[in-house]
């Protein structure tokens, strides 16, 4: 795998004449990075330039190896988004969803199903995993979210407000399970966030993101103090 995992090249993104990323130069390496800003930082539309969903207005870059002018749609292959909305299909119980995911990716559908009742254990939905995704809290669809981004064991995970909507037990069991993916070691991790104790917990660096630019780049205190 190359050394860099994702790198841009002064990219620019406007809605309708609103300039959503502004100038952003970024390179970052294997590990676990956090993307920290207030609500309207840039945070999402950066995250979806990064997965092809958005192209940008100028500028350029690499995504796991690959130019986003040349696509990257087979590249999503490789990638575990988790999104901060709930976009959920309805009618589908979890593990027809989950394995649904897996096969998008690239998976058989036999390796699917089953990597999906793994992972829907793994988020603690074993019990719920034959109900309509469609009827579960907020919080299980938190997780159930995060099972889709996991499936298909992913080169780089992408966490959009992973925490988004939940209540202080809630909160704890979601960072609980990205601080064990992370402890595996196996996988590269975005995740965005506007609460700085979440990124703290769960990252080794932080990208700090305002008006649309990366403004500061450092190592988290709770990593710097582990070294």
């Amino acid at each position: 795998m190359s050394e860099t995992i994702i790198e841009l090249d002064g990219i620019n993104f406007f809605y309708n004449g609103f300039q959503a990323i502004d100038s952003v130069n970024l390179t970052v390496g294997p590990g676990v990075y956090g993307l920290l800003g207030p609500n309207g930082a840039g945070k999402t539309t950066l995250m979806k330039v990064i997965l092809g969903h958005l192209r940008p207005a100028t500028g350029k870059g690499r995504v796991l190896g690959t130019d986003m002018d040349a696509g990257l749609t087979e590249v999503r292959r490789r990638i575990g988004y988790m999104p901060e909305s709930h976009c959920l299909i309805p009618g589908m119980d979890a593990v027809a969803l989950t394995s649904y995911m897996g096969e998008l990716s690239g998976m058989p559908r036999q390796e699917a199903i089953k990597r999906a009742h793994e992972v829907l254990y793994y988020v603690g939905l074993e019990e719920s995993r034959y109900r309509l995704a469609d009827t579960y809290s907020s919080g299980m669809k938190q997780r159930l979210k995060l099972a889709l981004a996991l499936v298909h064991d992913p080169e780089l995970m992408i966490l959009d407000e992973p925490t988004w909507g939940r209540d202080h037990g809630g909160i704890e069991k979601m960072l609980q399970l990205i601080v064990d993916i992370v402890a595996k070691g196996r996988m590269n991790m975005i995740i965005s966030s506007h609460i700085l104790a979440d990124i703290e917990k769960t990252c080794a660096r932080v990208l700090i993101m305002n008006h649309g630019r990366i403004v500061s780049e450092q190592q988290t205190l709770d990593f710097a103090g582990r070294d």
